[in-house]
């Protein structure tokens, strides 16, 4: 059976007119002879044919799969029968069987001057991880991606929360008021796992119920926040009985962090409004909003804040400022100017002290001491950055919506490692505790872990020469429901286990 390349593009013309793509659909027509297709194969071609042959094609090759070479059946097992067959899983196999052919030689382009520094710099990469790498060890582009499998679903679910010193504890929260705190029953091994003890965190009845958006434990883990659509914080202890009521903010809560000794509490919501609570009070103790002359200011400033200290602590201002006040003092202690757009991340490094902050202006940068200006500035993506965390002293890891993974050392002041969705979206990113593993949420539903434990045995931070090199992918989850955005992934304390939340209220439980 085989395939042109006119009859593909008519089966993708078809797709997209399926779909409503119709601007995409008329580019197609333009450029190619599928209006002829239409004529003669319209009856005979059902809705949804593409989607159809490339599932056949997933199947095909992963029972192709089933059989080595010598042609004998492997024994029967059925739970790689039973897990979800994914297009990267599928094209992985593929790739390891059908190297893909690069663009390079007589399939090069001429005049290619991209494909020619590609090559080179494949050369380069070749030569350093070959001096670099002991020998024996798997690449990272030809490992097997395990395709994950979920333990548990916990229902009217958005935002979930381990806790961080009692690992088997679990806060989650969605819609109608809900929210509950469990101990999970945790097997790695074991297919499915339970819930135990659980204790709901009782809202009373309102004729319009507020769902839970936002959840955070305190770092000695003995208390947790929970935050509504309409604003309202309930701090509870981990027994589950009501401990204060905050009730200052009147928009959804965006961020909220806790300072290292549990007695202050900073939140923030959609209007830009940011306040200093006590948590041994529950009373407000400072209030900060920005507004341009008497217009409070539409865009959002920021979604993370962060403390620098016990008594000090750093948020959005206006216009891609950093505003950096201390407990008690309302008059800013310094401004770090450098960003122009929306803060989106910010994570404070104990031990080198320094502040790392990324924004919708497409760029990183590292702040130290009590220099005003930064210190690192990162500007390789393309697309609004979704997370950034510290790996250790020298090393970053980011994501953004350009579908990328990046690896940035400090020192170095360059992208030392980076990853591809191939433009798919990154929304949530979560590092775990360890700092061995990235899990990333895309638009689409996938949960895709990569492995940065393996780079990091390979990298040499001090080699002058280091090229950026690929990360690889341990693991991807795939929800079996078409286009559910992932809202939410929370890693537990041990670095095993990990939570995804859907836009949808289900949250799902999986394990490496």
């Amino acid at each position: 059976m085989s395939i042109a390349s006119e009859e593909l593009n008519y089966l993708i013309w078809r797709y997209l007119q399926e779909a409503g793509h119709e601007v995409s659909a008329l580019a197609l027509q333009e450029e190619t002879r599928v209006l002829e297709f239409e004529e003669r194969f319209k009856e005979h071609i059902p809705l949804g044919c593409l989607v159809q042959l490339v599932q056949k094609g997933i199947l095909y090759t992963e029972s192709e799969f089933l059989v080595p070479p010598n042609g004998e059946m492997v024994p029967v097992d059925q739970e790689l029968y039973k897990r979800n067959f994914t297009l990267v899983q599928a094209l992985e196999v593929d790739k390891q069987k059908f190297p893909e052919i690069a663009a390079r030689g007589r399939f090069a382009l001429e005049n290619d001057v991209e494909a020619e520094m590609l090559e080179k710099k494949e050369q380069e990469q070749a030569a350093a991880m070959a001096a670099d790498s002991p020998s024996g060890t798997q690449s990272a582009s030809s490992r097997f991606i395990k395709t994950l499998s979920d333990h548990l679903t916990l229902s009217q679910s958005f935002t979930s929360q381990w806790n961080p010193k009692y690992g088997i504890l679990l806060v989650w929260g969605g819609a109608q008021s809900q929210a509950r705190i469990g101990s999970i029953d945790i097997v790695t091994d074991k297919e499915s796992w339970s819930i135990k003890d659980p204790i709901d965190l009782v809202y009373p009845k309102r004729s319009e119920e507020e769902p839970i958006i936002s959840v955070s434990w305190s770092p000695d883990g003995e208390l947790v926040l929970t935050g509504t659509t309409s604003g309202e914080l309930r701090l509870w202890n981990k027994q589950g009985k009501l401990k204060n009521i905050l009730d200052s903010h009147r928009s959804p809560i965006v961020a909220m962090k806790w300072n290292q000794d549990c007695t202050h509490l900073l939140t923030t919501d959609v209007s830009n409004v940011v306040i200093l609570w006590s948590t041994l009070t529950g009373t407000q103790l400072q209030h900060f909003s920005f507004k341009e002359g008497d217009i409070e200011n539409e865009d959002s400033l920021g979604i993370d804040l962060e403390w620098v200290e016990t008594d000090k602590f750093v948020i959005p201002g206006p216009g891609g400022s950093l505003l950096v006040y201390t407990i008690g003092n309302n008059k800013p202690l310094g401004r770090l100017l450098g960003h122009t757009s929306t803060i989106t991340t910010l994570e404070f490094n104990k031990s080198n002290k320094s502040l790392l902050s990324a924004s919708d202006d497409n760029t990183i940068k590292v702040w130290r001491g009590g220099n005003s200006s930064a210190a690192n500035d990162f500007t390789d993506h393309t697309k609004t950055i979704s997370s950034a965390h510290w790996i250790n002293d020298d090393l970053i890891i980011s994501t953004a919506y350009d579908g990328t993974v990046k690896v940035w050392s400090i020192s170095k002041n360059s992208i030392v490692a980076e990853a591809s969705l191939d433009s798919e979206p990154i929304f949530e990113a979560s590092l775990s505790p360890d700092r061995n593993w990235l899990t990333v949420g895309t638009l689409q539903g996938s949960a895709i872990v990569f492995d940065v434990k393996t780079f990091l045995e390979s990298y040499d931070q001090n080699s002058v020469q280091q090229q950026s090199v690929p990360i690889s992918t341990y693991g991807e989850y795939q929800i079996d429901q078409d286009g559910l955005q992932v809202t939410n992934i929370a890693w537990n304390n041990e670095s095993t286990a990990f939570a995804v939340s859907y836009i949808n209220g289900n949250t799902r439980l999986l394990s490496l």
